[in-house]
């Protein structure tokens, strides 16, 4: 993928992301809910999005797994090399590369999983987070 796209969809994104982020504060319904799984060696997020609601991921720090469980979503996404939609429905397993990040529009109420290697069996959500994702591209630079 060229920089130049990169840079492009990495720009749109997050001027996507302000947009739902101010939006977010006249709107009080939660959007989306989270929850935590883990088996040995295995730390699964579950990610309920909201039907009709618009997400914004945080950057993916490391290759993992993403299963679309059930529901329909469409998606634009950093690791794009030219600008499209994918549209997942139903069931879906696929590859995130690291340093992903998406916009996620549910179509109906939907349940993504992620499965990342937890090798140490931490359960602090915060300290797993630091380990998986950041915010923005920005935050890659500190």
């Amino acid at each position: 993928m060229s920089t130049a796209v990169l840079d492009i969809q990495k720009a749109k994104i997050a001027n996507l992301q302000e947009l739902i982020i101010e939006a977010a504060k006249y709107n009080k319904t939660p959007q989306y809910i989270n929850t935590h799984h883990f088996a040995p060696g295995i730390y699964m997020r579950a990610y309920f999005g909201v039907e009709d609601s618009v997400v914004v991921s945080q950057v993916h720090l490391h290759e993992h797994l993403t299963i679309l469980a059930a529901g329909h979503c469409r998606v634009i996404s950093t690791m794009q090399d030219k600008e499209r939609i994918d549209v997942y429905k139903d069931f879906a397993i696929m590859n995130t590369p690291s340093l992903t990040k998406r916009v996620l529009y549910f179509l109906e109420n939907t349940t993504i999983l992620t499965v990342h290697p937890n090798p140490d069996n931490i359960r602090d959500i915060a300290e797993l987070e630091r380990m998986f994702v950041v915010d923005n591209f920005e935050d890659l630079k500190q």
